[in-house]
């Protein structure tokens, strides 16, 4: 994140850690105790495991339970989207003061950009100091920002919610997860959630002086129409692809059929939909043909290498189709160059309602 950080952001001696612990090896209980205190932020309330824990080498109290991120659960493609389409918002939402995510957990978990997010979103000013170099001054941050957060959601007290003062400056994955969908979801982002992700979670608790262990799932979306209580706008796509799915081809060709007729002109042809305009390169090219100007090669990548040359071309497809008076696309460039066949259905329709008469 190009943010000036807290002094108070250092990480803890790896070589310390828990979880690097050899399975099976005997460690004296003050030790154990110990290593526990310096990862707790990863053992306990939302960590993630990092390898296969055995329970004998947990020392909790009776009754006491802690709780860990199952580790390919953490690595599962939904949970990976849904963290990338979130720190993508918010770098959108805070680009004016030039704010990266790089890390949703180190980044977010002193209240800093959650602070700059809100007062973006809500159009509100906390009175908060700007710089904060103590864990309570972070803490005391947290509880201002998530206070605000209540009113702006209407939540009657965000204890009893799925984040906390606490959780969020843990670095817990999952509250903070909890949260950014939650504003999201209230701000009406435009963005598309990867809906239905789960986590799951390996929960350990001592019970009649023996460990006990099983796994959890935590639920961080649903639906969008639950998520944003009918409020996120569905579109003839989505309608398309839930109850008329063999409908699909016949707008599939219609679509190739438009497009080609103009990219006939450069001797391009497409022949298939669903993957060949995630480069960006038929788009900006079929956009010039449609206005009827050369589009210059040093504008985009002919010969796109990377994901990001591919979004770099289809955000400047968006951009030509913007000045061509056409509205904001509602799908995401990256969704475009991740061969999203609905997101890429939506953007041609577009232009094919425009120009079909060309």
């Amino acid at each position: 994140m190009s943010y000036q950080k807290s002094p108070a952001r250092r990480e803890p001696e790896k070589s310390e850690g828990f979880f690097s612990l050899t399975l099976g090896r005997k460690k004296k209980q003050r030790d154990s105790v110990n290593a526990l205190d310096i990862e707790a932020r990863d053992a306990i309330d939302g960590g993630t495991v990092t390898q296969e824990i055995d329970p004998s080498s947990f020392h909790l109290e009776e009754g006491e339970e802690r709780s860990m991120i199952d580790q390919k659960s953490r690595e599962a493609k939904d949970v990976v989207d849904l963290e990338r389409v979130l720190m993508e918002w918010i770098d959108d939402v805070l680009v004016e003061q030039r704010i990266i995510v790089k890390n949703i957990q180190e980044d977010l978990f002193d209240g800093q950009v959650l602070q700059k997010l809100l007062e973006k979103l809500g159009d509100v000013k906390l009175q908060v100091p700007e710089v904060t170099q103590t864990a309570q001054g972070q803490k005391d941050k947290l509880r201002a920002v998530l206070d605000k957060v209540s009113q702006q959601l209407q939540i009657q007290s965000w204890n009893e919610t799925k984040w906390s003062v606490d959780s969020i400056h843990s670095k817990n994955l999952i509250a903070i997860l909890h949260l950014l969908v939650a504003l999201a979801a209230h701000y009406k982002a435009p963005i598309r959630l990867p809906e239905d992700v789960h986590i799951k979670v390996v929960v350990v608790k001592k019970v009649g002086g023996k460990l006990e262990h099983r796994m959890v799932e935590e639920q961080i979306t649903s639906t969008m129409d639950q998520m944003t209580g009918g409020k996120f706008e569905r579109d003839a796509f989505d309608t398309l692809f839930d109850h008329a799915p063999d409908k699909l081809n016949i707008v599939k060709r219609s679509l190739i059929e438009f497009a080609n007729r103009h990219l006939d002109k450069l001797n391009l042809a497409v022949t298939d939909l669903d993957t060949q305009f995630a480069d960006g390169v038929y788009l900006v090219l079929l956009m010039g043909m449609l206005e009827g100007y050369f589009v210059p090669l040093h504008s985009f990548n002919l010969t796109p290498e990377s994901f990001d040359h591919k979004v770099h071309n289809v955000k400047f497809a968006f951009e030509l189709m913007t000045d061509a008076g056409l509205p904001t696309p509602k799908a995401r460039p990256e969704d475009v160059a991740n061969c999203d066949l609905k997101s890429t259905l939506r953007v041609l329709y577009n232009l094919f309602t425009k120009y079909k008469k060309n």
